[in-house]
């Protein structure tokens, strides 16, 4: 078998290998998932210098879902495990929010945007609608870690999911534009690996469905972010571990996460136990601190006065 040392950035627009000191760092970068897929329906050549097997398609179904064919083609949707579930909670999240979401008001004018019927028959002087004045939209960007301990459960990911979701609702409905992006960061030895993969612009509107994929299945992780790292030029060992979990300060560093930027971690990084949803969520927002930004509801209180 002819020896292959994986893509270069050359040959990938989507890559780029820095050196710092005696670090070298590999980012690859897709701006959203059918981009990624493009990238890997291509199929990308295999650093078989670094992975003589390859977890991508040799792990079990147990660890790692669905084979990497079918993997791949849930990139542009139609990943149906537990969606059901995960729907069913995120509504029991929404009438929650219900109660705190903010609409523009009208008032009475005399010169306004649209009509008042009923008082322009009556000869009303006041007979049209003026709206309250839009503020001004701000902008944030999310950033999502995908990685998580083994011992992680399948609620905790699916709870850290809707949360996500959750916020970013809240977010939009307090006149925030969201930049919502994925990522794994990871090392061996001096070779860092970034990846990330945008979900959502600044004014595109949210989808559930499609987000629900890298966000909920344990396929993206363990196959198509795999997949990504054999066609790494990595030199060193990788085959072994596929990378460990770089710190939270290095990751910001590595991906030039700005300060302002919202970070989402592990489940349990973020007190998500998987157990109450709305326990989670308060927990969760906790660890975001935005209370004093938006209006956050006081998730598991409100639960139960509704259901009262």
């Amino acid at each position: 078998m002819e020896i292959s040392y994986g893509l270069t950035p050359e040959e990938c627009p989507y890559l780029s290998v820095e050196k710092k000191e005696q670090i070298a760092i590999y980012k690859i970068r897709f701006s959203s998932l059918s981009q990624l897929h493009l990238f890997l329906t291509s199929d990308p050549g295999i650093n078989n210098n670094t992975f003589y097997s390859r977890k991508s398609i040799h792990s079990t179904e147990d660890f790692a879902g669905e084979p990497l064919e079918k993997a791949i083609d849930y990139c542009l949707g139609g990943y149906e495990k537990d969606f059901s579930l995960f729907i069913r909670l995120k509504k029991d999240m929404d009438r929650v929010n219900a109660h705190h979401t903010h609409h523009r008001k009208s008032h009475p004018s005399v010169v306004g945007s649209r009509p008042n019927v009923p008082a322009y028959v009556a000869n009303a002087p006041k007979s049209m609608y003026r709206m309250d004045r839009v503020k001004e939209k701000k902008f944030i960007t999310i950033y999502m870690n995908l990685a998580y301990t083994g011992n992680t459960t399948d609620a905790q990911i699916r709870n850290r999911g809707i949360l996500t979701l959750n916020l970013i609702k809240l977010l939009e409905n307090n006149d925030y534009r969201v930049d919502f992006r994925v990522f794994e960061t990871c090392y061996v030895e001096n070779e860092i690996f970034a990846a990330s993969i945008g979900l959502k612009k600044p004014g595109e509107l949210l989808n559930v469905k499609k987000c629900y994929y890298p966000l909920c299945s344990k396929e993206f992780l363990r196959r198509i972010l795999a997949r990504i790292k054999e066609s790494m030029p990595f030199q060193e060992s990788w085959c072994m571990s596929y990378g460990l979990l770089l710190s939270d300060s290095l990751t910001r560093k590595v991906m030039d996460i700005p300060e302002n930027a919202i970070v989402i971690l592990s489940p349990v990084t973020m007190g998500i136990q998987g157990h109450n949803i709305y326990e989670d969520a308060d927990a969760f927002w906790k660890k975001i601190n935005l209370s004093e930004e938006i209006d956050v509801p006081h998730y598991v209180k409100e639960a139960k006065e509704i259901q009262h």
